[in-house]
């Protein structure tokens, strides 16, 4: 009897507390060697693979948010790592020109290498990046924008509105607007050089979600830029599309004396047709 209370007993425990103790099987693939890896890229259509130099030389959290994306990616793309260390791997990391740093992501589409992956390395990003690699990278994404607040849906609008003291330039733009590639740039370097005096927002209202957004304000070209101050809308920008235009008229704030040139959305695009509030 009382062998069989601790028989029970025991599987009770292994019951409760196996589970976490028997580890996850990683979702990413691990290639130890040329044949492998040729075999991996040409019969996988989107791989991201990691090139470390040794065991130790990919952060921790890199490899976690890795293991995630091959998590949620499943069946659309694969994550591969391979150990520059190891005597096998090591004629393909040479091969590939991923030998010289602690650690690479490169990208390969159909059979063949696409790109080095030079994106952030979070979640968002390269989720948004393995959906569509071919795609130009989200502006958010571009280090010289860090000054710019980018503001993904109507939901943070309102919260920004709502709060915000400071003068505020919002800049509604689609990402294939040639007008809205050619501002980016002044407008990143103009919200560094405001960031104390200012707020200038970028809104990407192309994305279906933001359809609300586009009715709300009556957007029917890009980009299109609106003041507020106090989270209450003014007027339309009316200074020169440039860096220095911009900061100029952010200081000196009037109603414009003419329409700007905007880009009217491709066809295939749905207008907006009445005014809301948002």
């Amino acid at each position: 009897m009382r062998l069989t209370g601790v028989a029970e007993a025991t599987s009770f425990l292994l019951v409760i507390f196996l589970p976490s103790l028997i580890a996850k099987a990683s979702s990413i693939e691990q290639i130890k060697d040329k044949k492998a890896f040729e075999k991996t890229i040409r019969t996988r259509t989107n791989v991201l693979v990691l090139f470390k130099k040794s065991p130790k030389d990919a952060p921790a959290s890199l490899l976690q948010t890795l293991e995630k994306v091959a998590d949620q990616l499943k069946g659309t793309a694969l994550i591969a790592q391979v150990d520059c260390s190891s005597p096998d791997a090591q004629k393909v990391c040479k091969k590939e020109k991923a030998d010289t740093g602690a650690y690479i992501l490169r990208h390969y589409q159909k059979g063949e290498f696409h790109k080095v992956y030079d994106r952030p390395e979070n979640l968002k990003t390269f989720l948004s990046f393995l959906k569509d690699p071919t795609a130009e990278a989200p502006w958010e994404d571009d280090p010289t924008s860090k000054d710019v607040l980018h503001i993904e849906d109507s939901k943070q609008l309102r919260t920004f509105l709502s709060s915000e003291k400071k003068p505020t330039l919002l800049m509604f733009y689609a990402p294939w607007c040639g007008h809205c590639m050619r501002l980016k740039p002044g407008y990143s370097a103009a919200a560094t050089e405001l960031k104390n005096e200012a707020v200038l927002v970028a809104m990407d209202v192309n994305k279906p979600h933001n359809n609300d957004v586009r009715e709300a304000f009556n957007i029917t070209g890009f980009p299109t830029l609106y003041y507020f101050r106090d989270g209450k809308f003014q007027y339309p920008f009316g200074g020169e599309r440039s860096h220095q235009g911009i900061v100029s008229w952010m200081r000196k704030p009037t109603p414009p004396t003419r329409m700007p040139e905007v880009e009217l959305p491709p066809q295939d695009v749905p207008m907006p047709e009445h005014h809301e509030e948002l």
